[in-house]
């Protein structure tokens, strides 16, 4: 990870504060995290839903290590995986949206 050992200060009225604050806010970034991308013309993203679809895919991924550790321990002979297929085609769906609308 780099080192930032450098400071810029800036001056600004306190409503360009305020603006730059809610826009970092909004993109949920620190302040320095946003004005160096803004300075440095990266793209900045905000992808809207992202954390319920993480939450959903951590869900069906925790379905399936309980299967695998079942299946690994003898308790377990045969799986019928329709439902954690059809909760995983969902997610990965909703994952493919929000990244339509990020581009």
């Amino acid at each position: 990870m780099r080192k930032r050992n450098r400071t810029i200060t800036i001056r600004c009225t306190d409503d360009e504060y305020e603006r730059i604050h809610s826009k970092a806010q909004r993109h949920k970034l620190f302040l320095s995290d946003f004005v160096l991308r803004s300075a440095l013309d990266k793209k900045i993203v905000v992808a809207d839903g992202l954390d319920e679809v993480a939450r959903q895919q951590k869900s069906i991924g925790r379905n399936l290590n309980q299967i695998a550790m079942l299946a690994h321990e003898g308790r377990l002979h045969s799986v019928r995986l329709d439902e954690l297929i059809e909760q995983y085609k969902v997610v990965t769906q909703a994952v493919c949206d929000i990244a339509k609308e990020v581009r």
